[in-house]
C-alpha cells in the first residue's frame, strides 16, 4: 500500500466522509476490460467536515505535505463520474473542492511493493541457513550431549523466523486505497485562469451521448493548461 494513503484503510467500509482536495487534471486509464475510463488525479486531499472545517490528523506516521499539514493522501486518482460534469464550472490545475465519497479498496500488483514482500523471506531464508550452518558446524567439532534436544531448538528457531517473516510480509497489503461514489461535490476555490484560457460549462449529456470523445477532449484541455 502507499504509505502516503495508509489513513484511508482506517475509513474502508465505513460511512462515508467528506473529503477536501486540488484538483489537478484528468487523463484515462485501461480498466480490465481494455476499455479506457476518465479518471481525475486530485492532490493535497484532506479530512474534513460537511462545512468543510478540516479535521486534524494527529498521528506521528502521518503524512505531511509541503505546508507542514496533515493530510490523508498526497494524491488520489477518482472516476469521473456524472456528479463531477454537473458542477457550473469546468475545473482546473489549482482548483479547490470538498465532496462526500467511500473508501474502496483494490488489489494492487505493483513491482515495489512484491519486491519488498520477497525480501523479507529471502531474509530469512539467509537467515535459517546461517543458524543451521552454525549449528552443524559446532556438532561436527563438539559433543552434544542432547543431541536430539539440540536440533529441536535450532528447528524451532527457524519456525520462529518464518512466522515472523510471514507476519512482516502481511503488514505490506498487496492492496490500495482510493475513493469512489463521489457525491455532494462543492466548489471551494476557482483559481485565476491562465491569459487566453476560458472556462468550458461541463455537459453530462454530452458525457453520455458522446463518451470517450468528449472526455478526451475535457483531457485535453486540461493538460493544455497545466
Amino acid at each position: 500500500m502507499n504509505k502516503q494513503r495508509f489513513r484511508l484503510a482506517e475509513y474502508f467500509g465505513k460511512p462515508a466522509q467528506y473529503y477536501h482536495a486540488t484538483f489537478d487534471h484528468i487523463t484515462h486509464k485501461i480498466n480490465r476490460q481494455h476499455q479506457k475510463i476518465p479518471v481525475i488525479l486530485l492532490t493535497d486531499v484532506y479530512l474534513v467536515d460537511s462545512q468543510d472545517k478540516k479535521i486534524r490528523l494527529a498521528n506521528k506516521n502521518d503524512f505531511i505535505d509541503a505546508k507542514g499539514k496533515h493530510i490523508i493522501a498526497d494524491h488520489l486518482w477518482v472516476k469521473l463520474t456524472k456528479p463531477w460534469l454537473e458542477l457550473p464550472q469546468e475545473l482546473l490545475q489549482g482548483d479547490e473542492i470538498y465532496f462526500q465519497a467511500n473508501v474502496e479498496q483494490y488489489k494492487i500488483t505493483r513491482a515495489d511493493t512484491v519486491t519488498k514482500r520477497n525480501q523479507i523471506w529471502d531474509a530469512m531464508i539467509k537467515k535459517n541457513k546461517r543458524i543451521e550452518t552454525s549449528w552443524n558446524y559446532y556438532t561436527k567439532h563438539h559433543y552434544r550431549k542432547n543431541f536430539m534436544t539440540s536440533l529441536r531448538k535450532m528447528r524451532a528457531k527457524q519456525q520462529e523466523n518464518i512466522t515472523e517473516a510471514k507476519k512482516l510480509q502481511m503488514q505490506i497489503k498487496l492492496v490500495d486505497y482510493s475513493l469512489n461514489h463521489i457525491c455532494k461535490i462543492h466548489i471551494v476555490l476557482l483559481r485565476k485562469v491562465k491569459k487566453n484560457f476560458q472556462r468550458e460549462t461541463y455537459s453530462y449529456v454530452r458525457f453520455k451521448n458522446q463518451g470517450y470523445k468528449y472526455s478526451a477532449w475535457l483531457a485535453a484541455r486540461t493538460m493544455d493548461y497545466i
